[in-house]
């Protein structure tokens, strides 16, 4: 029966492919990191920073659902959550302003890192509302005294369901890639694991699709905030509103969480994450500290380790240059308001 169902979908996809790409490119290349690699595993990257030339990652895949379904209800504003130096915050501004939608989020604190500092004043100088919020336990009261009439709200991360259903489609688009022969199919897909919808929607896809392949998230936050629970929940969700079989066991099966390289904790450099973004440099990427620089060095121990043939590394981080998106350099951007530099922590 699942097969039937993914042969079914494999045909409705291939008709529509990327009949949603309003704001992406797709698909995103595949490269073999030769000097990663070892005799006994190959280790590959799934180029996911190169999905818009203005700001990529992986939050455009979510955000082609989201502002799809967000037009479709009428909304006027798109309102998400995140760190002070949020991703999707900033992802969100970018893609969500060029539509013709108004843009806030509210922001919670984080470590302080340069890197954080600039997405937020990226974000603002782009028009984003940034509320601040001193605590996650905080959100809901803030939410309830900014929310108004047309608003349409996000997720953290961009991980709703209908988010998710980007990455969906990226398992899809993998397994085209596989079959024209582009890279080898892996064994196992190594991704961040924060708010979840990168891995619960690749984890989907790939049941769905009856394939071979482990998907292993890397946990970037507490197991308070994320967990194998969640991730399941998505995926199911996911599939359900697909119309695809849920297979709860293959699902649990397919997904491993990886538990080791958080450190001190969410947006915290490590010692692992700082030799991996050595690595991965000398290949032609460029890691953050809080997200890939973990998953990257997780990538690696299981090269060296020899667990898998064949590991993918999904490279969730823009590479674009934030000017691009900025029309000016970062320097000539306000500084931050007191209320918001406040929610930056020291480490």
């Amino acid at each position: 029966m699942i097969d039937l169902a993914a042969k079914n979908w494999r045909s409705m996809a291939r008709r529509s492919r990327y009949s949603r790409a309003v704001i992406g490119r797709y698909p995103t290349p595949v490269q073999f990191l030769a000097g990663a690699s070892t005799s006994r595993t190959e280790l590959w990257v799934k180029r996911d920073d190169l999905t818009s030339d203005i700001y990529g990652g992986n939050k455009v895949r979510k955000l082609e659902h989201i502002l799809e379904t967000a037009r479709a209800r009428g909304a006027r504003r798109v309102v998400t959550f995140g760190t002070a130096g949020s991703h999707q915050a900033l992802a969100t501004t970018v893609h969500a302003r060029r539509a013709g939608f108004e843009v806030a989020a509210i922001l919670t604190p984080q470590p302080r890192s340069e890197y954080a500092v600039g997405n937020l004043r990226a974000g603002l100088a782009l028009g984003l509302r940034a509320i601040a919020a001193p605590s996650l336990a905080a959100v809901p009261l803030v939410l309830a005294r900014v929310v108004r009439r047309g608003d349409f709200i996000v997720e953290p991360g961009g991980s709703s369901v209908t988010g998710t259903l980007g990455y969906v489609d990226a398992a899809f688009e993998l397994d085209e890639q596989v079959r024209s022969g582009a890279l080898p199919r892996p064994d196992a897909i190594v991704v961040p694991l924060g708010s979840g919808g990168t891995a619960s929607g690749l984890l989907a896809g790939i049941v769905a699709l009856g394939l071979e392949t482990n998907v292993i998230g890397v946990r970037i936050v507490g197991p308070a905030l994320m967990g194998k629970g969640r991730v399941l929940w998505l995926a199911v969700r996911a599939l359900r509103r697909r119309g695809l079989p849920i297979e709860l066991g293959a699902l649990a099966k397919k997904l491993k969480i990886e538990r080791g390289y958080l450190g001190r904790g969410y947006g915290y450099p490590t010692g692992e994450g700082d030799r991996a973004t050595e690595t991965a440099a000398r290949e032609g990427l460029c890691l953050d500290a809080t997200y890939t620089a973990k998953t990257f060095a997780a990538a690696l121990d299981l090269v060296e380790r020899a667990v898998f043939r064949r590991i993918l590394y999904w490279h969730t981080l823009s590479s674009a240059p934030l000017a691009q998106a900025l029309a000016q350099p970062l320097e000539s951007t306000p500084e931050l308001p007191l209320e918001l530099e406040s929610l930056f922590t020291s480490k």
